[in-house]
C-alpha cells in the first residue's frame, strides 16, 4: 500500500524547517511480509547489474593488459568502480513502478550541512572501528599479518595525487553513494517498514542489523565480514538518525573508504 504517512511526513518537515510538506511526495505506509522477497530480489539484481557491468568494463582491460595487471594497476582498480552504479538501477526501477517519489530512496536534504558534518564524525569514527578490527584480526588469523599485505598498488609514474583525488570522487560517488542508496535509502528503508507493519517491538533494531549483515555479504570477503558488518551498523544508526537522508551516510561512507586506501598506501 502506497499512501502518505503522516508520521513520516511531519519528521521530515521538520528536518526540513518548513511547516507544509511538498505535495506529491511518498513512502509506503506499509509492506507486507509476503513483499519481502520483492524487496531482496531487487536487492540481488543490483547485485548481479553491478557484476554485469564489471564484467563490460573487465572484457577490454582483459585484452588489453590482462587479468594479473587489472588486479593490481590502480588505474585498473579505479575504473572498475564505475561498475557500482548498477547498484542504483534497480532501486530506481522499484520507485517508479510503485509510483513512489525517488526521496523514498533518501535523495534528500542534499545541502544540508549538519548532515555533512555528521557524515565526516562517522566515517571517522568508522575508520578507527576499521583499524581496530583488522588489527584484532591478525591476532585471531596471524598470518593476515605475513607476506605481502598490500591491497593498493599506488601508481609510480609522478600521477600520485591525481589519482588519489580521482579515486576520493569514486568512494563518495561511485561507490559510497550507490551502495547507501541500495542498501540503507532502499533496502533498511523497507525492513524497517515492514516490522514495523509487523509490529515488531524493536523493528529499527531488526531491519539496522540485517541490512548491515546482508550488506558484509554482498562483498564476498570472509575476512572482511566482520569489518563490514560493523560498518555497516555505523552507516545504518546514522541514516536512521537522520530519516534516511543518504547524504550523511554517504560521507561517512566515502571519506571512510578514501582514508582506509590513503593509509594503505603511504603507510608500508
Amino acid at each position: 500500500m502506497v499512501i502518505e504517512d503522516p508520521n513520516i511526513l511531519e519528521e521530515e518537515d521538520q528536518q526540513q524547517g518548513i511547516e507544509i510538506y511538498e505535495p506529491g511526495a511518498f513512502i509506503e505506509s506499509s509492506i507486507e511480509s509476503s513483499k519481502l522477497t520483492n524487496i531482496l530480489f531487487v536487492v540481488l539484481a543490483g547485485w548481479i547489474l553491478m557484476f554485469i557491468a564489471q564484467i563490460i568494463i573487465m572484457i577490454p582491460l582483459l585484452l588489453t593488459i590482462g587479468l594479473y595487471e587489472i588486479l593490481t594497476d590502480p588505474w585498473a582498480l579505479l575504473i572498475m568502480t564505475i561498475a557500482e552504479v548498477g547498484f542504483v538501477v534497480p532501486p530506481i526501477w522499484y520507485v517508479k513502478k510503485q509510483k513512489i517519489s525517488i526521496k523514498s530512496l533518501g535523495v534528500k536534504n542534499l545541502m544540508s550541512i549538519k548532515d555533512v558534518v555528521l557524515g565526516l564524525i562517522f566515517g571517522f569514527l568508522m575508520v578507527s572501528a576499521n583499524i581496530i578490527i583488522s588489527w584484532f584480526m591478525t591476532l585471531v588469523i596471524p598470518s593476515l599479518g605475513e607476506g605481502d599485505s598490500a591491497i593498493f598498488y599506488p601508481p609510480t609514474d609522478g600521477s600520485l595525487y591525481v589519482w588519489f583525488a580521482l579515486w576520493i570522487f569514486a568512494m563518495f560517488v561511485f561507490v559510497g553513494f550507490t551502495e547507501e542508496l541500495m542498501f540503507r535509502g532502499f533496502l533498511q528503508r523497507r525492513l524497517e517498514i515492514i516490522y514495523r507493519t509487523k509490529q515488531s517491538k524493536n523493528f529499527k533494531l531488526i531491519a539496522l542489523v540485517v541490512t548491515s549483515f546482508i550488506f558484509a555479504i554482498v562483498h564476498l570477503d570472509l575476512i572482511g565480514l566482520p569489518t563490514r558488518f560493523v560498518l555497516g551498523m555505523f552507516l545504518g544508526y546514522l541514516a536512521q538518525k537522520r530519516n534516511y537522508s543518504l547524504l550523511g551516510p554517504t560521507v561517512a561512507h566515502g571519506f571512510n573508504n578514501s582514508l582506509v586506501v590513503i593509509l594503505a598506501v603511504l603507510i608500508p
